[in-house]
């Protein structure tokens, strides 16, 4: 059995959305949107990258004195043969990236600089965390994904993996515990309040901290602007109710909280090269 199947089987579901790079370094990158308590994963039989794009926060260990916790933005690579139990605190929005050639020479790097560290290494970078998160919603189009330019963002973001183990990439640490409580607890209620204005001031005040430490933190911590951070959590909310409800398209705007059909409709066209009309359609077509 693959890694990922040990995975899938350990999540158990399927990735939301699955593909392969092939090219100078072959890649699988899968995305898992579920909600869990707690799994244990096998063994690996491959080097995984993995980046935690949204949701609730997560812990990866089975001692409190070995573990550690992931927010949203937070990465971590593990080496073959690592075996873990991951817990989490709600529904999950994670990619997972599977090195398929251990002989490319990014790959070969990337284990001799997680050789010199351990059998795992997570850290917080906000060009990885980025472009974990340029390559899901790529492979994620309703279109056909360009996997020319996923090969490119990846290559790009292996290099920064690299530069964050060998200590090029400044602070790499996650954040600190009590910033992890505050943003969590926002970040939560943010999934929760979509279809509600969220401004900076607002989501300051439930942090319980200034509007300008806020927006430091959190772009210390997610790698994007709360401002960008909302947008994603709506298109991506648009997307989820186009294709499993029935509801109107205005009424999705409505929920998601944007202030009319036609800024929805240009803000989802911008991020994914298709309307929501098409999607809804296309959804129609493939519905069972």
């Amino acid at each position: 059995m693959k890694t990922w199947d040990r995975i899938s089987s350990a999540l158990g579901c399927q990735p939301a959305v699955s593909t392969d790079v092939r090219g100078a370094m072959p890649l699988r990158v899968d995305r898992y949107i579920f909600q869990l308590n707690q799994c244990e994963v096998p063994s690996l039989d491959s080097m995984v990258l993995l980046c935690l794009l949204g949701g609730a926060r997560a812990t990866v260990g089975r001692k409190p004195t070995s573990q550690f916790n992931f927010i949203p933005s937070t990465s971590a690579l593990f080496q073959p043969g690592f075996a873990s139990r991951w817990n989490f605190g709600g529904a999950v929005d994670m990619a997972i990236i599977h090195f398929l050639d251990e002989s490319a020479d990014n790959v070969q790097r990337l284990k001799r600089l997680l050789g010199a560290r351990g059998r795992s290494a997570h850290f917080s970078d906000p060009l990885v965390a980025a472009g974990a998160q340029q390559i899901v919603s790529e492979i994620s189009r309703v279109t056909q994904p360009d996997l020319a330019f996923v090969e490119r963002v990846s290559i790009l973001m292996v290099e920064q993996v690299c530069r964050v183990l060998d200590g090029r990439a400044g602070p790499s640490g996650p954040a600190d515990a009590l910033q992890l409580g505050r943003l969590q607890h926002v970040l939560e209620w943010m999934q929760n309040h979509l279809s509600e204005e969220l401004s900076n001031a607002e989501l300051a005040e439930r942090a319980g901290v200034s509007e300008s430490h806020f927006r430091r933190i959190f772009q210390e911590a997610m790698g994007v602007t709360p401002h960008r951070y909302v947008m994603q959590l709506r298109l991506e909310k648009v997307r989820e109710l186009l294709t499993r409800t029935s509801f109107s398209i205005a009424r999705v705007a409505a929920q998601c909280g944007f202030n009319s059909q036609s800024h929805m409709t240009a803000c989802f066209n911008t991020a994914y090269g298709i309307t929501p009309a098409r999607v809804r359609q296309q959804a129609r077509l493939h519905a069972p």
